[in-house]
């Protein structure tokens, strides 16, 4: 076996066993939002388009790039879902006065209202999640994960 291989297979196990940590954190992060989904389902907002409404909260009047560092979304995937949040009234483009071919996003005073309603619905989902746990041992996992994505 050459080593492309070898490596291909050893990627596809860590990814199949379900006691593997890559399989873990993958089903972690799609029980998560799945849960999220269901009880966010009467807002007519996605996950996704959540998290942008959080970064926008965090900080308005960012360019779409910035914007899809910030959620980690590709940039035609975050141009979709802005079409679709602008359309509900939720976020508003507004032309960069200083590069006219950027735009700057910012959460509307609807998509705040929205947001807002929502957030309580969120801590309700991490604690869930989290349900069991000392402080100290999310306060553990949070570190721990941090450290695995800066490993990488």
């Amino acid at each position: 076996m050459n080593n492309q291989s070898y490596r291909f297979w050893v990627v596809a196990i860590i990814f199949i066993d379900k006691d593997t940590l890559g399989f873990i954190i993958c089903h972690a992060d799609l029980k998560m939002k799945n849960n999220l989904m269901r009880k966010i389902k009467s807002f007519d907002i996605t996950t996704e388009q959540w998290m942008i409404m959080n970064r926008l909260f965090e900080e308005g009047g960012i360019s779409q790039k910035e914007l899809s560092e910030r959620t980690l979304k590709d940039q035609g995937a975050l141009t979709r879902t802005l079409d679709r949040m602008e359309k509900k009234g939720l976020v508003k483009r507004q032309v960069s006065p200083y590069d006219r071919r950027s735009f700057l996003i910012y959460l509307t005073d609807a998509g705040q209202a929205v947001r807002n309603r929502i957030v309580p619905i969120a801590v309700e989902c991490i604690e869930e999640a989290v349900k069991g746990f000392t402080e100290e041992e999310v306060g553990t996992l949070t570190t721990l994960l941090k450290r695995v994505i800066l490993n990488l």
